[in-house]
């Protein structure tokens, strides 16, 4: 019968994954499997653990650094990703490790690494254009919607003045009425599904720099000011802020945010995104000069079917369900989510999260 021990050397052998061991004490390698050589390119003797400090990411040095003077013996940390620039190309690595303190030798350091790198470079594709289509629903919905509800009103008020006799052009008048009330439903309702799907995936949080996901959502709106007849700003307090979320149903929160504050602020209004710091938490403000939540309803706007729900300016629908799912992934971040309003001077909501080096 094979001794266990040889079999999991085997199979780190001749795994993809680099494995390593590390003793501290010695400053010197215990074990590193031949994936560690082809990867770093480097004996194990000149990868010392200061020459690939040096090669990770200076934003990402600090959150590592943090783990490791934290580490206690007997602790388990996994999945701690970060990115690592080797021959001028930025790789993602995530890492899993443990401490573990002994009397042969000392403060030994165990753990392997893969090489997120294909992976995060498909998903950061994929989730900028998630952003960029649902940025692209909302002006279109947008845009449309306020259009075709003017066809719609514009249809009804025709056929009052339209002789009753003329049956035809009161039937085509009619037709015109259906087919834009129809379409305007078709938008808002595949809108809505968008994000209401997004809500009932699991939850997949990855440390990620909130100004780069946030600048990338926001690039459609900037650009299409004069379209939306709004003006939008994107202000930021740091260039690099991070935080562990679920991308694309968080960005599905910033989502809903702009587009309640697109149907409740008038042409030429101010539509405004921050992000900053509250000590080592994350807030995130989106502000508008719309019509305000009228006070009686500010108790209640974040209950499923609240009576809060109204018509946009422009008569959009709502079915009074976006607060809610809004409130309940913010808390699947362990954050908090609130507003201060007023009537005919607009909105401000805030958003917290728990924020990372």
């Amino acid at each position: 019968m094979s001794d266990p021990a040889k079999l999991l050397l085997d199979l780190a052998n001749h795994d993809t994954r680099i494995y390593c061991a590390f003793d501290i004490s010695k400053n010197t390698y215990l074990y590193s499997n031949p994936a560690f050589r082809a990867f770093f390119q480097l004996q194990p003797e000149e990868a010392t653990p200061r020459l690939l400090f040096q090669m990770v990411h200076p934003e990402d040095q600090n959150y590592l650094r943090t783990i490791f003077e934290s580490m206690k013996p007997g602790e388990f940390r996994d999945n701690l990703e970060f990115r690592f620039i080797l021959r001028e190309r930025l790789h993602y690595l995530r890492l899993s490790m443990a401490l573990s303190e002994c009397e042969v030798n000392g403060r030994v350091i165990t753990g392997y690494i893969d090489d997120m790198t294909g992976f995060r470079e498909s998903l950061d594709t994929m989730e900028a254009l998630s952003s960029k289509k649902n940025a692209v629903l909302n002006i279109l919905s947008h845009d449309l919607a306020g259009p075709l509800g003017s066809i719609s009103n514009y249809s009804y008020l025709l056929s009052q003045k339209t002789n009753p006799s003329d049956t035809l052009t009161l039937k085509m008048i009619h037709s015109i009425e259906s087919i834009a009330r129809r379409c305007i439903r078709l938008i808002q309702e595949f809108v809505k599904l968008e994000f209401i799907e997004a809500s009932a995936t699991d939850l997949v949080k990855t440390r990620y720099n909130l100004v780069d996901r946030i600048s990338i959502f926001m690039e459609d709106y900037l650009q299409h000011e004069v379209e939306l007849k709004k003006n939008f700003s994107f202000i930021v307090e740091e260039p690099a802020i991070y935080a562990e979320i679920d991308e694309y149903k968080f960005m599905q929160v910033i989502n809903n945010l702009l587009s309640n504050a697109l149907k409740f602020t008038p042409d030429n209004g101010n539509i405004e995104v921050r992000v900053g710091r509250n000590n080592d938490r994350v807030r995130i403000e989106v502000k508008d000069t719309g019509i305000g939540i009228p006070e009686e309803f500010h108790a209640t706007i974040f209950d499923k079917f609240s009576k809060a729900r109204r018509s946009g300016i422009k008569g959009e629908t709502s079915v009074g369900l976006g607060m809610s799912i809004i409130k309940t992934i913010v808390e699947w971040h362990q954050g908090k989510i609130w507003f201060t309003s007023k009537v005919g001077e607009g909105t401000t909501f805030y958003i917290e999260i728990p924020g990372c080096d």
